[in-house]
């Protein structure tokens, strides 16, 4: 059972990363350090120093780096994105989900694995796609496999997988997402939209830059093969991928 005094460690840790995704987002937005200080009640220089590249790090750590959280961890975090979208508070998210306060804190903080209905719930309270967070959900109790579908729908639910993961990292843009995946922007905004599909090794390649697990995307794209097959009437691959991401690139594992 969670102390009282855990919750309010809890509380005081997402309030500093709330604080810290709100500097990070104006400061894209192109506000001064002088703005932000000013609102922050702080000095120019304390505030530059408070949320500095390497104090986001600390607090966002997937960011800005490749490092790879655990599955229930990148649960958390797309939860936590949303809720700082949304700006709606632990409390408030509370009593429309019908939970605890310290379930929530928990959920959002890594320290509590939801239900599917508590997640899907908190996705919805948050104004995001509970269906994106279904293979992250799956990855965090250790089991992910497609569910039995259509052709058509195969491409749609991993597209659903990626931008979960996509969430789970801050939901980088696509610009600064293609540098570092090697796709081009409008082939990631194919793939995020789901109306396009790579070949695997690009896939694969996505995955591991969003930190995450290779092998709980492969059954997911080998659903899309198999659809994809069946549609065409042949068991080639070749209808997959676009001149980007048929590019070269480093191999998957």
């Amino acid at each position: 059972m969670v102390t009282r005094l855990e919750l309010a460690e809890s509380l005081q840790r997402y309030s500093e990363r709330f604080m810290a995704a709100a500097v990070s987002e104006a400061r894209r937005n192109g506000a001064s350090w002088e703005e932000v200080a000013a609102a922050a009640g702080l000095t120019a220089a304390q505030a530059g120093s408070r949320w500095d590249e390497t104090a986001l790090r600390s607090l966002f750590p997937v960011q800005g780096s490749l490092h790879r959280p655990s599955a229930q961890q990148r649960l958390s975090d797309a939860l936590a994105y949303l809720q700082v979208g949304a700006g709606v508070s632990v409390d408030e998210a509370a009593e429309q989900a019908g939970m605890d306060v310290a379930q929530v804190s928990q959920a959002l903080e890594g320290g509590y694995l939801p239900s599917w209905p508590e997640t899907y719930v908190l996705a919805s309270v948050f104004g995001g796609s509970a269906e994106d967070l279904r293979v992250l959900w799956e990855s965090a109790r250790g089991t992910v496999s497609p569910p039995a579908l259509p052709p058509q729908g195969a491409a749609g639910y991993l597209a659903s997988a990626l931008r979960g993961l996509h969430l789970s990292v801050g939901s980088p843009g696509l610009q600064r997402l293609s540098e570092r995946a090697l796709l081009p922007a409008d082939c990631l905004d194919g793939v995020l939209s789901g109306s396009h599909t790579p070949p695997w090794p690009a896939t694969a390649r996505l995955v591991r830059t969003l930190a995450g697990r290779v092998e709980d995307f492969e059954p997911l794209w080998q659903a899309v093969e198999h659809a994809s097959a069946a549609l065409h009437g042949s068991a080639s691959t070749g209808h997959l991928g676009c001149a980007g991401c048929l590019g070269p690139g480093p191999a998957a594992p």
